[in-house]
Parts: structure tokens; C-alpha cells; sequence
């Protein structure tokens, strides 16, 4: 019997009214990958990251989870497996950090009960994993857009899913925070096992820790290789629409435009 694989995506179509959004889209991915989804503005991302949220629900295919369509799971169950951070979360309220992260619970929860002991801890080890227990007791409005976007990650893992979506997680970072967050994904993917599929402008930093990557053009999957095969001068003037060079540093290839 064939494995069954953990995101099964099959023939997905979804539109705005009269404009395909996304078309066709077939993809499958397993466990403990870091998996770095991208393509110009407006190629489709974002709306194929809500529908593997169920943020959206496709107008033709279907997803699976582990074998189960998506519409198939009880919302709190699917919750527990699969963890979506938007392009834009919850703004910079004063909350503590530990605070906000421990919401991450809340699909272990029943209904009008409080977080015990046991969520706490979940708290305090997401906390950790995303370099961020110093910030526990700090209040969001009182953090960086970097130190806030550790946090609103510590909130999704503090839920323990096997599948993390994130939308452009590097946006309004500099370029600091962007190597630090790029490394922080290798590393939540390495020390969880979990599948991390993230949308990505910044293609350096995308394939630099990434086992995969998806390239949208259109609303279509385009290209789907390792990164070695999409970080090369013709993929970015076909996709991407620039001339680029190729310069190879510490093992990596990093594109360079003329």
C-alpha cells in the first residue's frame, strides 16, 4: 500500500467572482519539510494558503489531510493538526507574549474552560523554540515587528500542529530579522517534525533553508523542484520576469539581479 501522504492537493480551482484566482493546482506534501511557496504579486499564494486554512473552500478539486478531505474534519480536530498564520495577524495590543501564545490552545479546550497547567507549559516550550522566552512577560506593543512576529509563531506551534501555514512571514522585516526568521523555520521544522509551507517574495531567503519550492504564475503551479533548480538565471527571467545572475556562497545559490 502507498503511503499516504499529509497535504493532498488535487486539481484546486478557486476565483474572486469571474477571476481565477487560483487554477488547477495538484501538489502533495509530506512530513518535516520546509517547503517555500512562491511567484509575482497576484500569482495565487495567498489564496491557496486559505484554502488549505479553510479559510476559503475550492470551487473544483480537493484537499486532503492525511488521507480525510479538509471539509471532512471537525473544525477543533483540524485545528489541532494544521496552524495558519496570515499575512497580517492580530495587531500590537497590549497582551504579554505568553499571554497571546497560550490562545494557541484553544482546540484542546472545551467549551468555557481555562488553560491548565499542561497549556502553559505548551506555551512556554513554543516560547522557546522560537528563541523567544525572554519576551514571555513583554507586552506586544512594546515589541518590534520581528519580536511580534516570533510570538504570533510561538501562538501557532504552542498548538502542536503537523502542518504550519505562513503568509509572507518576512514581510516589514529587515533584513536582519529576515535571516534570523529564515533560520528559526529550519529549525522549527528540524526540532518538531512538522511540514512548514510559507509564502515568500524574497527568494534568497526562501531557498536558503528550504527543501522545496512552489512557484505560482497565473494561479497555477508553475514549477515545484528543489531550490538548486529554481535559483537559476532562466527560471527568473521566465517566472519572474528579470534578468538575473547566479552567485554560490556557504553552499547556497543566491540570485543576483543585473
Amino acid at each position: 500500500m502507498l503511503d499516504v501522504p499529509m497535504l493532498d492537493i488535487h486539481a484546486v480551482s478557486y476565483a474572486y467572482g469571474d477571476v481565477a484566482a487560483v487554477r488547477d493546482v495538484t501538489l502533495r506534501a509530506g512530513e518535516r519539510q520546509l517547503i517555500a511557496l512562491t511567484g509575482p504579486n497576484g500569482s495565487g499564494k495567498s489564496t491557496l494558503l486559505k484554502l488549505i486554512a479553510r479559510v476559503y473552500a475550492p470551487h473544483a478539486g480537493e484537499i486532503s489531510l492525511e488521507g480525510k478531505p479538509i471539509a471532512a474534519w471537525a473544525p477543533k480536530e483540524y485545528a489541532r493538526r494544521v496552524g495558519y498564520l496570515p499575512q497580517e495577524p492580530d495587531p500590537a495590543f497590549p497582551m504579554r507574549a505568553v499571554d497571546v501564545v497560550v490562545t494557541g490552545r484553544a482546540p484542546y479546550l472545551s467549551r468555557f474552560a481555562w488553560e491548565g497547567a499542561g497549556d502553559w507549559e505548551e506555551a512556554e516550550r513554543a516560547l522557546a523554540l522560537c528563541d523567544a522566552a525572554h519576551l514571555a512577560g513583554r507586552y506586544l506593543d512594546e515589541m518590534s515587528g520581528g519580536e511580534r512576529k516570533r510570538v504570533f509563531l510561538a501562538r501557532v506551534l504552542a498548538g502542536t500542529p503537523r502542518l504550519i501555514l505562513l503568509d509572507e512571514p518576512f514581510a516589514a522585516l529587515d533584513l536582519s530579522h529576515v535571516q534570523q526568521f529564515s533560520t528559526l523555520l529550519r529549525s522549527v521544522v528540524d526540532r518538531t517534525g512538522c511540514t512548514v509551507l510559507f509564502a515568500a517574495h524574497d527568494l534568497n531567503w526562501a531557498a536558503a533553508h528550504s527543501d522545496r519550492m512552489l512557484v505560482m504564475q497565473n494561479g497555477a503551479l508553475a514549477l515545484d523542484a528543489n531550490p538548486s533548480e529554481v535559483m537559476r538565471p532562466e527560471v527568473m527571467h521566465t517566472y519572474f520576469g528579470f534578468d538575473a545572475e547566479t552567485v554560490t556562497s556557504g553552499g547556497k545559490t543566491w540570485i543576483v539581479p543585473r
